[in-house]
C-alpha cells in the first residue's frame, strides 16, 4: 500500500459514509488509514471500531438499542452505585487531572460524563479501575461530545481490543519486546536512558498500554487513532513470529504501537540526548506536538529494518 499520508478527503469519506444500503469498510479502511477530517470522525470511529455496523438496514434500530442499553446502565447505577466510595473518589480525582490546561475537560459536564462513563463500564465489566483509563476516554468523550452513549460503547471496544496489553503480564511482554527494538535501533539513545535509570520506566508503561494518550498534545492523539482504528481487529500475539510478519493494516494495534514508540523516540533522539534525568522524565510524559502521518511512515520504516536484520 501507498505510504503517503495526506487526510483523506471530506468527499471521499462522505462517499462511502452515506451509502444508501452497505458501507464499503474495505474503502473506508483504506481512506481512514491516511487520517480523518474533524468534522467525519465521529461517525467514522463508529465503524472502525465496530459501534456501528456496515449494513445501513441495521443502523437505525441498532443506534436505538445501544441508546437504551446504556440508559438501562445509568439507571442501574442510580440504584446500584456499582465501585465503593473510595474508587469514585478516585475516579473523580484522576478525571480533575485529566488534560486541566484544556477548557472543554475542565468543565463540569464532561467531568461528569467521564466519571458515569468509567462507573458504568467498571460496573458492567467487574475490572479492575487503572488511572489511565480516563486518558483512553478522554479523546472518545471529546469526539462524542454530545453523545455519551457512543462515547461508553466506544470505549467498551477499544477496551476489547487493548485487551492483554492492560494486563501486568501483558505490559510486560510488550516492554520487554520494546526495550530490545530499542537496543537495536537506537544503541546510543537506550544506553543514555539507562545511564539515567530512565529505561523501562514508568513512562513507558504509560506510553505502551495507553496509546500515547497521556504524553501527545489531543490532535496528534487523534491523528494516531484514525490509523490504529483502521487496522483489521487482530488480538495482539506479543511474539518475534507476530512482529516479523507485521503489514499495515493486517496486524494489531499493539504491533503497530510498539514501532510507532520507537518512531517517536528516533525524531525526539537528538533532543532527548541533551536533557539531564528531571528534564528527560518531563519530556517523555509531555510529548510536543508532531506530524503522525510522518511518524507512522518511520515506524513502518523501522519495522521494516528490523525484519532485514533479524533482530527478533
Amino acid at each position: 500500500m501507498s505510504r503517503s499520508f495526506e487526510s483523506a478527503s471530506e468527499s471521499e469519506l462522505a462517499e462511502v459514509l452515506e451509502s444508501e444500503t452497505h458501507v464499503d469498510m474495505e474503502k473506508l479502511l483504506s481512506l481512514c488509514w491516511h487520517g480523518i477530517p474533524d468534522l467525519m470522525r465521529g461517525e467514522a470511529w463508529k465503524y472502525l471500531l465496530g459501534v456501528t455496523r456496515p449494513e445501513k438496514s441495521e443502523e437505525l434500530s441498532r443506534s436505538k438499542r445501544m441508546e437504551q442499553e446504556y440508559s438501562e446502565l445509568e439507571r442501574t447505577l442510580q440504584v446500584n452505585p456499582g465501585p465503593t466510595s473510595e474508587l469514585v473518589r478516585c475516579i473523580k480525582t484522576e478525571v480533575k487531572r485529566y488534560r486541566p490546561d484544556e477548557d472543554f475537560f475542565c468543565e463540569a459536564r464532561t467531568q461528569q460524563r467521564m466519571e458515569r462513563i468509567l462507573r458504568g463500564y467498571l460496573h458492567r465489566h467487574s475490572t479492575e479501575f487503572l488511572p489511565g483509563m480516563v486518558h483512553l476516554l478522554g479523546p472518545l468523550v471529546y469526539v462524542y461530545h454530545g453523545n455519551e452513549a457512543d462515547a461508553y460503547h466506544c470505549f467498551y471496544e477499544l477496551m476489547n481490543r487493548l485487551g492483554g496489553g492492560l494486563t501486568f503480564a501483558g505490559c510486560k511482554r510488550q516492554t520487554v519486546t520494546f526495550m530490545t527494538l530499542l537496543r537495536h535501533t537506537l544503541p546510543d539513545l537506550y544506553q543514555y536512558l539507562e545511564e539515567d535509570q530512565v529505561a523501562g520506566g514508568q513512562w513507558l508503561t504509560s506510553w505502551l498500554q495507553f496509546l500515547l494518550a497521556r504524553e501527545l498534545p489531543l490532535p496528534c492523539v487523534l491523528r494516531l487513532w484514525d490509523s490504529y482504528f483502521s487496522l483489521r481487529y487482530i488480538v495482539w500475539q506479543p511474539s518475534p513470529a507476530a512482529l516479523s510478519t507485521f503489514h499495515p493494516r493486517e496486524a494489531s494495534l499493539q504491533e503497530l504501537h510498539i514501532f510507532v514508540c520507537l518512531a517517536i523516540l528516533e525524531a525526539c533522539h537528538e533532543e532527548l540526548m541533551e536533557l539531564d534525568d528531571a528534564e528527560l522524565l518531563w519530556y517523555l510524559q509531555h510529548l510536543p506536538a508532531m506530524d503522525m502521518g510522518k511518524v507512522i511512515t518511520q515506524a513502518m520504516n523501522i519495522k521494516d529494518d528490523v525484519v532485514a536484520r533479524s533482530i527478533l
